[in-house]
């Protein structure tokens, strides 16, 4: 059975499309995230100086001097920088400040005995062991009081509360490894470095948390297995992504900016877009100008209406055209879910009619009262549920 990495799960519930590329179809591209450097060069240093914390307390400056070589080592033209204005020194500084601050929070760094750094682990989830995971724990640790500890460092730029990080899964899935690969361990506690913002924070989670967490875990595998369409997921996550030019998306977006700028018009699908593009915008402003008409017409009909009532006409007379008005007084009765309706529904059935007009269909109880099928008694009482309108049609008639 493969075995699943919650960085994989993660890929699948951001956008399965890029889960195939990566995971199923095996298509390796080489762009990195300036972000992702960044990060992987902090891990890098804080390996080295718990490695080194075995021999000697490693001074800053050699630490830092230790930052800088592998950041020019590693750095590659694959390293995409997205945001506007920003250089690649500006992350190296950033990633400067973190491994200073994190140096003098944590100096000595005698914390407790380091159990291992960068460490891989591979465990089953359940105790059948349908479902494998794997892992790779920054830094695992025995504090003090015999509690084996999960570190984390974060070199993001958001800054979780203390919920988000109590429903995470990362470290949680780490410590059901742990405690797979050491029954033995009775407490367990995960501690993330937020590195950007100086800040430590802790979680810890009980037993029926952890069930909780396989059960999902458990569930999420079973979606991925059985998947056999993977959709794309738009998201602000797309900007990281290295498949656009694969992603159905994305694709012609990637093809027509490469064009040059006197070809770009000229590209089929451009042609297309413009073309539907103008007459959206078209339709759009006489969508607004009929709405304007129609508020117009409103206006003049109820002019015509006025009219006709204070002249005593029902026709009106233009140079090119006509207007017939004609009025027509209605009973209106009470709306459905009404304290009214239900009332009157009430008499209906205390008259013993109810069964005639069961469905209160307002045209079957206005002939019922027109034609007198009911005696006086019974029409009196309903009356008082009945109010009249006037209600009036206005129609043109062109001249020939």
């Amino acid at each position: 059975m493969p075995e699943y990495s919650i960085s994989q799960l993660g890929k699948f519930e951001e956008c399965a499309l890029q889960y195939k590329f990566l995971y199923v179809d095996k298509i390796k591209r080489y762009e990195e995230g300036v972000e992702a450097f960044l990060g992987q060069r902090f891990h890098d240093a804080m390996e080295w100086l718990y490695k080194e914390r075995a021999f000697r307390v490693v001074p800053l400056e050699e630490l830092l001097e230790y930052y800088e070589k592998d950041w020019a080592k590693q750095w590659h033209a694959e390293v995409k920088i997205r945001k506007e204005g920003r250089t690649q020194d500006d992350y190296r500084l950033m990633g400067r400040r973190f491994i200073e601050d994190y140096y003098k929070r944590h100096y000595p760094f005698d914390e407790g005995c380091v159990l291992g750094l960068e460490k891989y682990i591979r465990f089953p989830l359940d105790d059948s062991g349908r479902y494998k995971c794997k892992g790779i724990i920054d830094r695992l640790m025995l504090a003090p009081d015999g509690a084996f500890e999960v570190h984390d460092y974060k070199t993001g730029s958001k800054l979780p509360d203390q919920a988000e990080l109590d429903k995470d899964r990362q470290l949680a899935l780490y410590q059901i490894g742990v405690q797979k690969l050491w029954p033995d361990v009775k407490e367990a506690r995960l501690i993330w470095h937020l590195v950007a913002f100086d800040v430590e924070m802790r979680s810890m989670r009980t037993p029926e948390a952890l069930d909780v967490l396989k059960k999902e875990i458990g569930e999420l595998i079973d979606r991925i297995e059985a998947a056999t369409e993977y959709e794309p997921h738009e998201s602000p996550l797309c900007d990281w992504c290295p498949y656009w030019d694969l992603c159905p998306v994305k694709k012609h977006l990637v093809k027509v900016e490469a064009l040059p700028k006197d070809k770009w018009k000229d590209e089929p699908g451009v042609v297309i877009v413009d073309a539907y593009a103008e007459r959206w915008r078209k339709k759009r402003e006489l969508d607004t100008e009929i709405k304007g008409v129609e508020g117009e017409l409103d206006e003049l009909r109820d002019a015509a209406i006025s009219f006709a009532e204070k002249e005593g006409v029902q026709v009106i007379a233009g140079t090119e055209a006509r207007l017939r008005v004609t009025g027509k007084e209605r009973n209106v009765w009470p709306a459905k879910g009404s304290a009214e309706r239900e009332a009157l529904e009430q008499e209906l059935r205390a008259a013993g009619v109810w069964d005639e007009v069961s469905t209160l269909d307002a045209s079957a109880l206005e002939k019922a009262v027109a034609e007198g099928k009911w005696g006086p008694d019974v029409l009196e009482r309903i009356k008082a549920y009945v109010s009249t309108e006037k209600r009036y049609t206005v129609t043109l008639k062109e001249e020939a």
